[in-house]
């Protein structure tokens, strides 16, 4: 019987710690996320499966805390980039209601795209590269520097200096002083 009593009670403790961390995660979601509660329970359930997956590989306790905070901020920050590709997508007419019908570029904007493109050849391909991961791919300035192999804060400057780049350039200098 005592073994018996034992397991309920280490069951009942699991259930309990469960529950306040589902709770503690939770809370943390809903700092980012101020959307409806629906957004909230799917990210809180996301998260807390993340979380227990990964339980046995906190060695310290006193790092919990961070940790977590940082598993709940990733998980966010992913669905935050794919709802936000999704709209992007939706806009552009690329949803699957209109499937059937293609989308063309207006005229401006394909001039527009054929000048980036011009400009852009500019710059060198590590630049080019870098510009693509962050604007085309929408990745963070920490999952570029991760891909390429340099310092986070190498990466943001070199960006920076390309789009400063890319805003001299004679022509893209014309169009936003007209423009603006």
């Amino acid at each position: 019987m005592q073994y018996a009593e034992r397991a309920y009670y280490t069951e009942q403790a699991e259930h309990q710690f469960l529950l306040a961390l589902r709770e503690r995660i939770e809370r943390i979601v809903r700092w980012y996320v101020r959307t409806g509660d629906d957004d909230v329970a799917d990210l809180t359930q996301e998260c807390l499966l993340r979380v227990y997956n990964k339980l046995d590989s906190i060695r310290d306790l006193d790092k919990m805390e961070p940790w977590l905070k940082s598993v709940v901020r990733n998980t966010v920050f992913t669905w935050l980039r794919e709802r936000k590709r999704e709209q992007e997508v939706c806009s552009v007419g690329l949803d699957a209601e209109n499937e059937t019908d293609t989308y063309c570029l207006p005229e401006d904007d394909l001039l527009l795209y054929f000048i980036l493109q011009e400009a852009m050849q500019t710059l060198s391909e590590a630049d080019q590269q870098m510009l693509e991961l962050r604007y085309g791919a929408g990745m963070s300035y920490r999952e570029i520097a991760h891909e390429i192999g340099l310092n986070e804060e190498t990466v943001r400057k070199r960006i920076s200096r390309a789009v400063a780049r890319l805003r001299a350039h004679p022509i893209i200098k014309s169009i936003i002083t007209e423009g603006g």
